[in-house]
């Protein structure tokens, strides 16, 4: 098994990428980095698939050797949430049989398969994670140490800015709790922000928002806006004051059908504020909010969002995932699409 920097390093940058691959972990921010390698890498023969939108068949098609697509050069397809894709497999043996075909036949086509939980032991000892541990590689997107993190993020504004003072990281690190994908977000806002001049802790104190600020509408505000770090910070901070899961996601299926209803009004030529009328929405202050909301999710993404938390709702109350862990992926796989 290797870890995800290991395996960049040491199989990745060296050309041995094996046909069948496994990347499993809670760490986003490395299972993003592994993907955005990849595309550099493959360019145009580098695919992404979600799990919940795939079939056994969609899959034989994207992995087929030999087609136009992949005479010149391997084919990459990244699948992601691959434990939707096999609930959507079923537990047929037949079914299961096909996809461990599949995998033991591929050669020159590559297939990542993403889990956006830790397996254990015994999750790796069944089928199809045994048979891909058996002719594949196995990586583990883990959380990575404080130390590891610091690092990272150390480099980075060493990199693109003028450097940060030790203060000023551990301040940074500690404010965001050593999340990486958070911590993205930050570090682009500092390096921004300090125009090459080394950051201070007074910078980070200035331009980075300490958590317990940040509620259900600051949520909203910053899923619509496709804000990735605030989105998280949010829900981090949601879930550490005690709001129910099931609570987010019914306020965020409410604003999704109303900017989906809106559009419906507004293609039947209704006035935009009768429209606002119509769905309830009156005070200034909202108005100018939702009037942002209809522009950053136009009615075929309104559509998919709808679509797309009508399976997050199936998959907490009917396959019982866990709820915060559900949301906090849904969040992140949404706002990357």
């Amino acid at each position: 098994m290797f870890k995800v920097l290991q395996y960049q390093k040491e199989v990745l940058e060296k050309g041995r990428v094996k046909p069948v691959n496994l990347v499993h972990g809670e760490e986003e921010y490395l299972v993003k980095t592994l993907e955005g390698k990849l595309r550099d890498i493959y360019g145009d023969n580098f695919t992404l698939a979600w799990g919940d939108e795939t079939s056994l068949e969609d899959l034989y098609e994207l992995t087929a050797e030999g087609s136009m697509f992949s005479q010149t050069s391997d084919r990459v397809v990244f699948l992601r949430s691959f434990e939707d894709f096999l609930k959507k497999l079923g537990r047929r043996k037949k079914s299961m049989e096909s996809l461990l075909a599949l995998l033991k036949r591929l050669s020159r086509s590559k297939l990542f398969m993403v889990v956006e939980r830790k397996l254990s032991s015994q999750d790796l000892s069944k089928e199809p994670f045994k048979t891909i541990s058996s002719v594949g590689d196995v990586i583990l997107a883990d959380r990575l140490s404080a130390k590891k993190v610091k690092e990272i993020v150390r480099k980075k504004l060493e990199r693109e800015a003028g450097g940060i003072d030790e203060e000023a990281l551990d301040l940074l690190v500690d404010l965001c709790q050593g999340d990486l994908m958070i911590l993205k977000g930050e570090t682009e806002k500092l390096i921004a922000y300090s125009e090459g001049k080394r950051i201070t802790a007074e910078v980070v104190g200035r331009v980075c928002t300490p958590w317990g600020s940040y509620g259900v509408f600051e949520f909203l505000d910053a899923f619509f806006a496709g804000d990735l770090a605030k989105s998280l910070r949010a829900l981090r901070d949601m879930f550490a004051s005690g709001v129910p899961p099931l609570q987010i996601m019914t306020t965020l299926g409410n604003y999704a059908m109303r900017i989906y209803t809106a559009h419906l009004l507004l293609e039947q030529g209704q006035s935009l504020e009768k429209t606002l009328e119509t769905l309830g929405i009156k005070h200034r202050f909202s108005q100018l909010k939702f009037k942002t909301y209809l522009e950053k999710f136009p009615k075929e993404r309104a559509k998919e969002l709808l679509e797309a938390l009508y399976r997050l709702d199936l998959s907490v109350k009917v396959y019982f995932a866990n709820p915060e862990a559900a949301l906090r992926n849904f969040t992140v796989d949404f706002t990357l699409r």
